[in-house]
């Protein structure tokens, strides 16, 4: 049983999703306060009895390197973070949202066998408790809804890239299972953005963190 004096320790890991994007500054790249975010709200949520580590990074995909953003890769990222918060009892890693831009042009069975080197690096550290394995946990990312209008509908395609997301639920699932992880569908608990259609609104975060508490309590 988790308890103050150890912890559970938990990294979550993915892209601007995680790391608190608020969609409402638009541009201007702001974060969520830091008692708002869902990471924190989550911290909350389970208690003294788990430490919560936020490693979210804008623009971060699965595998790809940014053309334009410059290295972005989780696969390279990844190992690091692992070896920097080690022995950790789970990972919870939310990606595929940037992979979706026009500039990679993939498909969603593409992004997630992208997803599933993230998953290998991750089964394969070593960084859980005693040199094991950490659980790992799939946050299959939020559907895109509207963002034609947005300022980061210069980046996507708006059809193409709803109908990817979507497809998202289904390719994602027995990726995870492949490697032994588990896999929640935040779709379930929450809509798309109704700001820019792509990141949480305000109203999403709490729901978001209840959910999450519950399934990790399980897992762990």
């Amino acid at each position: 049983m988790a308890n103050a004096a150890n912890p559970k320790s938990i990294v979550c890991f993915g892209d601007s999703l995680t790391w608190g994007f608020d969609p409402a500054a638009g541009k201007d790249f702001r974060r969520f306060g830091f008692t708002e975010r869902w990471t924190r709200r989550l911290q909350t949520e389970l208690g003294e009895g788990y430490h919560v580590i936020e490693e979210g990074l804008n623009g971060r995909t699965t595998v790809f390197d940014d053309p334009v953003l410059g290295g972005m890769s989780a696969l390279n990222d990844l190992p690091n973070v692992l070896r920097t918060h080690m022995p950790l009892d789970l990972v919870a890693i939310m990606l595929g949202s940037n992979d979706l831009k026009r500039r990679f042009a993939l498909t969603a069975d593409e992004i997630a066998r992208g997803l599933g080197r993230v998953l290998a690096a991750a089964k394969t550290s070593g960084c859980g408790p005693d040199g094991t394995a950490p659980e790992i946990l799939v946050l299959v990312p939020p559907l895109v809804g509207t963002i034609e209008a947005t300022f980061i509908g210069l980046w996507f395609d708006g059809d193409g890239s709803r109908e990817a997301s979507q497809q998202l639920r289904e390719t994602y699932p027995p990726i995870a299972a492949e490697f032994g992880a588990h896999c929640f569908d935040t779709a379930t608990v929450v809509a798309p953005g109704t700001i820019d259609g792509l990141h949480l609104d305000a109203n999403q975060l709490q729901p978001l963190a209840e959910a999450l508490a519950k399934v990790i309590r399980d897992i762990l």
